[in-house]
C-alpha cells in the first residue's frame, strides 16, 4: 500500500512518501473522516488460509496499526466508513454478507446478511440508509451475473424494500452529495461500449435513467458540487480488450461529455475535496503469453486529471503492482 502527498498536484513535489505492507491482494480502502486512519480490505483471491483480513493504517505517519481477522470475512472487497467515523462496513464479495467493524475498538460488531456477492456500498448523507450492489457470488447467481442493488436500514442493519434491478454486473456505486441519486456502474461483459450507469432516485428507489457507452466500468467518483461523475473504463476481466480511458458524465443531463486517455486498465478513482483534481490508478496487468496465459503485472501508475480542463497533467506517479483502488484523505493532504 503506497501513500503519496496530494498537496502539490502540478509540481515535481508530488511523490510517494511511504509504502506500508498490508495483507494479501489488497482491494478497496476507506479513510476515516478525521483523516487519521485507513481501513484496507485484503481480498485474498488466492484463498490462503487466514488471509481474509482488514488492515488498519495510520495515514498521518504512514505506519501499520493492526490486522483485523474474523470468520465472517470472505474475500473482503470494499470498505465504507460512516460520516461519524464509528463504523466500517466491509463487503464480502465471495459471500452474502457485509461485516461491520466498530472503529473505536477495531472489533467486528455485527453482520448484515442477504446479499449476493456484494462489492460496493454507499451511505446516504443523513446516515440512515445504505445502498449495496450485488455483483453475484458463488452462493447466488454466480460472479458477474448479478443485476440488483439492495437498500439497508442502518438502524436495524437489515435489508428493506424490494431489489432494485439494474444492468448486468453492477461493479461499484456512488451517491450524489445531496443524497438524491445513487449511480450504479454496470460492468456487463467488459467489451467496448457495453457498460452502463443505472441512475437510482433515492426517494422512490427506482431506476430513472440508464447511461450507456462504457467499457468495463470499474470505479466512479462524483465531484463535490455533484455536477460530474468520473468513471474508469478498465476493460475486460480477461484483460483483452483492456481499457485506457476515463469517461466524464454530466449528471445534469446524464450524458457522457468527455473521454480522457490515461494509462492501461484504469481502475480506482478519487477526487480531491476541493474538486480540482481526480487521481486514478492504472492496474497495468496483462497476459504475456498466448491464449490468456502468463498473467504479468507491470508497473502500476497514478494519473492526475485537471477537472477544469479534463486533461491529464504531470507528474505520472509510479506505484506498486496492480493498484486497484485509491482514496484521498478528507483534509486533502494525502492519497493512499
Amino acid at each position: 500500500m503506497l501513500c503519496a502527498n496530494a498537496n502539490a498536484q502540478t509540481s515535481a513535489a508530488l511523490k510517494s512518501v511511504g509504502t506500508i505492507t498490508v495483507g494479501i491482494t489488497p482491494a478497496g480502502l476507506a479513510i476515516t473522516p478525521d483523516s487519521r486512519f485507513a481501513y484496507v480490505a485484503n481480498n485474498n483471491n488466492y484463498g490462503i488460509a487466514g488471509g481474509d483480513t482488514v488492515s488498519v493504517l495510520n495515514v498521518r505517519n504512514n505506519t501499520f496499526v493492526q490486522t483485523i481477522s474474523d470468520a465472517s470475512f470472505n474475500e473482503p472487497y470494499t470498505v465504507t466508513i460512516n460520516a461519524t467515523g464509528t463504523k466500517a462496513y466491509v463487503t464480502n464479495s465471495n459471500a452474502e454478507t457485509i461485516t461491520i467493524i466498530d472503529i473505536p475498538s477495531n472489533t467486528v460488531s455485527g453482520i448484515i446478511a442477504g446479499f449476493d456477492g456484494p462489492s460496493g456500498m454507499v451511505i446516504t448523507p443523513d446516515g440512515t440508509r445504505a445502498y449495496v450492489n450485488n455483483y453475484g457470488g458463488p452462493g447466488g447467481v454466480g460472479s458477474g451475473n448479478g443485476t440488483t442493488v439492495r437498500v439497508v436500514d442502518l438502524a436495524t442493519n437489515s435489508i428493506i424494500g424490494a431489489p432494485i434491478t439494474v444492468s448486468l454486473a453492477p461493479a461499484a456505486l456512488a451517491i450524489s452529495p445531496d443524497g438524491k441519486f445513487v449511480y450504479s456502474i454496470n460492468y456487463v461483459d467488459g467489451n467496448p461500449g457495453t457498460g452502463t450507469i443505472s441512475v437510482i432516485e433515492t426517494s422512490t428507489n427506482t431506476v430513472v435513467a440508464t447511461i450507456p457507452g462504457f467499457s468495463g466500468p470499474f470505479a466512479i467518483a462524483i465531484t463535490p458540487n455533484g455536477r460530474f461523475a468520473y468513471v474508469t473504463n478498465f476493460g475486460s476481466n480477461n484483460f483483452a480488450p483492456f481499457g485506457t480511458t476515463v469517461s466524464v458524465v454530466n449528471l445534469r443531463n446524464n450524458t457522457v461529455t468527455a473521454t480522457i486517455n490515461v494509462g492501461i486498465q484504469p481502475s480506482g478513482i478519487a477526487i480531491t475535496p476541493d474538486g480540482k483534481y481526480a487521481y486514478l490508478t492504472n492496474y497495468n496487468t496483462l497476459y504475456a503469453g498466448p491464449g490468456f496465459t502468463d498473467l504479468t503485472a507491470g508497473e502500476g501508475t497514478v494519473n492526475i486529471i485537471d477537472i477544469a480542463t479534463n486533461t491529464v497533467i504531470p507528474p505520472t506517479l509510479a506505484v506498486g503492482e496492480s493498484p486497484s483502488a485509491i482514496a484521498i484523505t478528507p483534509n486533502g493532504k494525502n492519497a493512499t
